[in-house]
């Protein structure tokens, strides 16, 4: 009976930190995979930025072409 209760006490101190590790494991992983996709949607941002830049400096240099055809 004792010899099954130091088995089961010491497994319970192999076990603990094991799952405790697995947890913080879990947590880094959550932690870096939300800052991969904060930085995704950063970049996707500045790219829907620069496109809509783009149609700006592209509707101006229409203007500018209206312009000089009606000229």
């Amino acid at each position: 009976m004792e010899f099954v209760s130091i088995i089961a006490v010491l497994s319970l101190f192999v076990a603990a930190p094991a799952i405790v590790f697995s947890f913080i494991l879990r947590l880094n992983k959550n932690r870096n995979e939300t800052k991969k996709l904060q930085y995704q949607k950063e970049i996707l941002e500045l790219e829907l930025k620069k496109e809509e830049l783009q149609i700006k400096r592209l509707e101006a240099e229409s203007k500018q072409y209206d312009r000089l055809i009606n000229e």
